[in-house]
Parts: C-alpha cells; sequence; structure tokens
C-alpha cells in the first residue's frame, strides 16, 4: 500500500483556491488503486473539509496539530501550551502583525484586522512602486476567504479560556517587521516556526509540524517510508519531505524543496498533483 500526502495551498489548490476537476479525479483513481491519499496542509480541519466536498480521506491539518482518519475520525492532536502561545500573542499585539489562532471550530481574527492590513499594503507599495498592489493584496485575500474565519474584538482573550490551540498564523506585508518577529519568536521555548509563504509566518508546538503528522499516519496504516509520496511547494512542507521515500516538489515550488525533491511536476495552475498521481497509477513514475 502506498501514502500519497499532498499539500493545499500552492499544490493541490490553483491560484484561485480551488481544486480543479483533473486533480479532484486523479485522487479519485488513486483511491480505487490501493493508495491512502490524505492531505497534509497548515489550514483547519474544517477548511479543509470544506474544500474536499465529497472527497473523503484522511487529514492532516494546522500544520500537524490534528490528524483525522476517514469519516473525520481524530487519530491525534498536538495543541500549543497556553500561557507561550499567550506570550507570543502578546507580542504580536505589541508590534501590530496581523495573526489568527486556529481552534477546533474557527479561525478566530481581529476584527480590525483586513483594514490594517490594508493600511500596511499602502504603506508598502508606497516604498516599493514596482510591486503590484492587486498580487500582494490576493496573497491577504486567501486568508480571508477561509471556510470559518471568526471577527473577534479581542483574540488574545482566546487564551484565557479552554478551547483547543493548534497554532498562531501571522501575515504582514513588512517583511522587516516580519524578519525582526521571527527572531525575536523563535527564543520562545516550547514554539517552532515555519512559513507557508514569503508574508506569513506560522507558529506551532515545536513538536507539531507536518512531518511529525505524516509519521503518525503512515504508522497509523503500517506504512514504510519507502512507500510514502509527499507533493508540496512551500517551506513548511520541508518536514513532511524528510519524512518521504518519494518527494515530488511542484513546479512552483521553492527551491529547497526542488533540490530534495526525486520528481518535479508541474504547476499548481497545470495539474501538477494529477499529473504525478497518473504517472504513479500508470508505472512511468521511477
Amino acid at each position: 500500500m502506498r501514502l500519497i500526502a499532498i499539500d493545499l495551498d500552492g499544490t493541490l489548490l490553483n491560484t484561485e483556491s480551488k481544486i480543479s476537476a483533473e486533480n479532484r479525479a486523479a485522487i479519485k483513481k488513486a483511491l480505487i488503486s490501493d493508495c491512502i491519499v490524505t492531505i497534509c496542509t497548515g489550514r483547519a480541519t474544517f477548511d479543509v473539509k470544506a474544500l474536499l466536498n465529497d472527497l473523503d480521506i484522511p487529514i492532516i491539518a494546522a500544520n500537524g496539530g490534528t490528524v483525522h482518519d476517514f469519516n473525520y475520525k481524530l487519530l491525534s492532536r498536538t495543541l500549543m501550551d497556553r500561557e507561550t502561545g499567550k506570550k507570543a500573542a502578546q507580542y504580536l499585539t505589541d508590534h501590530h502583525i496581523y495573526f489568527e489562532v486556529y481552534t477546533d471550530d474557527a479561525l478566530l481574527s481581529p476584527f480590525d484586522g483586513r483594514q490594517k492590513l490594508e493600511a500596511e499594503l499602502d504603506i508598502a507599495v508606497s516604498a516599493n512602486p514596482n510591486e503590484d498592489r492587486d498580487t500582494l493584496w490576493q496573497g491577504a485575500l486567501t486568508q480571508f476567504k477561509q471556510f470559518g474565519i471568526k471577527p473577534v474584538p479581542d483574540i488574545r482573550d482566546v487564551f484565557n479560556g479552554s478551547e483547543n490551540i493548534y497554532k498562531l498564523l501571522c501575515f504582514s506585508f513588512d517583511l522587516e517587521k516580519l524578519k525582526k518577529a521571527k527572531e525575536d519568536l523563535s527564543a520562545y521555548s516550547k514554539l517552532g516556526l515555519t512559513s507557508s509563504g514569503k508574508h506569513i509566518i506560522e507558529i506551532l508546538p515545536d513538536e507539531s509540524g507536518k512531518g511529525h503528522a505524516l509519521r503518525k499516519l503512515a504508522k497509523h496504516y503500517g506504512i514504510e517510508k519507502k512507500d510514502i509520496y509527499a507533493i508540496g511547494d512551500s517551506p513548511n512542507d520541508l518536514s513532511m519531505f524528510e519524512e518521504a521515500g518519494h518527494r515530488i516538489a511542484m513546479g512552483n515550488a521553492i527551491d529547497e524543496l526542488k533540490h530534495m525533491s526525486t520528481f518535479i511536476t508541474k504547476s499548481n495552475d497545470e495539474n501538477g498533483v494529477a499529473y504525478f498521481i497518473n504517472k504513479l497509477l500508470e508505472n512511468e513514475y521511477h
């Protein structure tokens, strides 16, 4: 049996954040060909379910925060230390960095987050006239279009309650501010940092990550590393690649993933996932 782990943004999803008919058909074909297919993403589980629609497959969500089997059965969860998360949230608030908190039922965001990001974008474009404003804003819109996003008056309040917290996602158009935040937050014990894009920092429990979760799912099914196929494009896919015997980089992937890869497929707008899966099933991948 083979396990195919697929990232979402920049991989299975095209630039319109949709799963193409070709990619969906290829996954269904793999499922009837002695393969287990799992989504391995930074998105929340409920968001993934909405995107998958009729596809019932295992889901690794929140960068490994939750692992669900078929029929949405929870296999494991990795929670953020509440006090450490509270300190990180305070730091981000003090430094005026937009962030979201991932819980079981919602993506909590500041009620004025969109307006603040628009103001930050205006400053970034003024300082860098060669940047295309619409292209930059599309990156932020991806966050606001997620299923389950819930604006709240003070996002820090969640750390005083009992909700499960899986990760924090930060987004900023100010790359220097983001770089400084990454340096400062990396010193926090019990936290790990990764990224799914140029303007994003993802803050996780230090024992979380796509790689840890993929290893758990593979062990659950008794699948060896040599039979794991990971498909991705971004820095947060690196740990997933380390756990896979076969590492498939998207045509639009970062160079680091391409250098680690055993195969480079087409881009996410060219149905790169379907292109690889079809090659695998037709014994054209070696």
